[in-house]
């Protein structure tokens, strides 16, 4: 029997300490990304302000408006978050070492695109695998189910470079390219490709409704089909900062319908009450509202 921890972006912007900060919420990102220019600069101030009321409201209407810079926009995506990393005491680190690193049986799956998570086991001495149970010795299990920062799309030694792409009109599952992933493992490396790679982007969801997928769909695919496995077989599971939004039918669906208990941590403790009464589950409970407060509650189920 495992435990599955599902990490949203309230766990990595209240996992405490990182370097140069903390990621921020949906609702700071669009400002942050454009203080860092790029195309979030170059919108105007009407979509701007729709992107900082409803960051994916935003990110439909910009499908429409601008889709041939959607790529260039994932790309800076992708740049904003490489740089983000624990310090000592954050929060991370702590559950893996409640967890005793690998000896107690758990998958880390998060909705998050930062690599704070990924940091955090290898500075605790330990190595990843991006899918589910079982793994190798030393190995922690990851789930990036609306891809990462650096996923990057495997091209070898060619590329694509000095073209845009247009998809405002293709089908919902329409994608760019499904090439292999190769993980990168710098945030040098990641900028580096980014920088060189002025056509194509990482294997990140866009952060709208559809949650589509651009760029090696086939892998993000897989990523989410193991999560979905990882549901089934866990024994607790533990959603940390992850707000209730029944539109993301793949991660809460399925949480309907799992028969292990939730514990959630968040700050939308009526929202999850109401989601946990509507589809009947009577074993999901509100143990903290926040990733710190949880934190000794999931060492005493661990200990």
């Amino acid at each position: 029997m495992s435990s599955l921890f599902l990490f949203g972006a309230g766990a990595s912007f209240g996992s405490g300490p990182c370097q140069p900060t903390t990621p921020p919420l949906g609702s700071a990102l669009f400002d942050e990304l454009r203080n860092s220019g790029g195309v979030a600069a170059r919108v105007s101030d009407d979509l701007a302000a729709l992107f900082r009321c409803d960051f994916e409201a935003g990110m439909d209407r910009f499908w429409l408006e601008h889709n041939p810079w959607t790529s260039e926009l994932l790309r800076d995506m992708a740049r904003f978050f490489a740089v983000f990393e624990p310090e000592e005491g954050n929060l991370y680190m702590e559950v893996i070492a409640a967890l005793g690193g690998t000896r107690k049986k758990a998958v880390f799956a998060t909705t998050n695109y930062d690599l704070l998570i990924e940091h955090a086991i290898v500075r605790s001495g330990f190595l990843i695998t991006y899918g589910g149970l079982p793994v190798s010795p030393k190995n922690i299990p990851v789930l990036k189910i609306h891809g990462s920062c650096n996923f990057l799309p495997d091209m070898g030694t060619g590329g694509i470079k000095g073209i845009s792409f247009d998809l405002s009109f293709a089908g919902a599952g329409a994608g760019i390219l499904d090439a292999p992933i190769r993980a990168a493992r710098s945030a040098d490396e990641i900028q580096h490709f980014c920088a060189t790679q002025d056509a194509i982007a990482p294997a990140l969801a866009m952060y709208h409704s559809k949650k589509r997928v651009l760029y090696s769909s086939a892998f993000v695919k897989a990523q989410q089909d193991l999560f979905l496995a990882s549901i089934k077989s866990a024994s607790r599971i533990y959603l940390i900062g992850l707000r209730v939004h029944a539109i993301d039918e793949h991660i809460w669906q399925p949480l309907g319908q799992a028969k292990s208990p939730l514990f959630y941590v968040g700050r939308e403790p009526v929202e999850f009450r109401n989601w946990a009464k509507d589809n009947s589950r009577k074993n999901a409970f509100v143990i903290a509202h926040s990733f710190a407060e949880a934190l000794p509650i999931i060492s005493l189920h661990h200990g």
